[in-house]
């Protein structure tokens, strides 16, 4: 006898309502235009988090090798 593992993906869509991504790219896009930390239009500390994520990555230095 087989051991099956049953497939429990949802089909509502459910794993395609990730705000996160949403907000790191906003933090990417604040870091871009030069605004400031403190500028978080997030209150939620997870949503501040993604957000200080992509805003912290964006400021990184970069070292074009070439």
């Amino acid at each position: 006898m087989k051991d099956v593992v049953p497939n429990f993906e949802t089909l509502d869509r459910r794993h395609f309502n990730n705000p996160h991504p949403a907000v790191f790219a906003a933090g990417v896009e604040a870091a871009r235009k030069g605004l400031r930390v403190c500028d978080c239009p997030y209150v939620h500390p997870a949503m501040v988090a993604s957000w200080l994520n992509g805003f912290a990555q964006e400021q990184q230095l970069t070292l074009e090798l070439q």
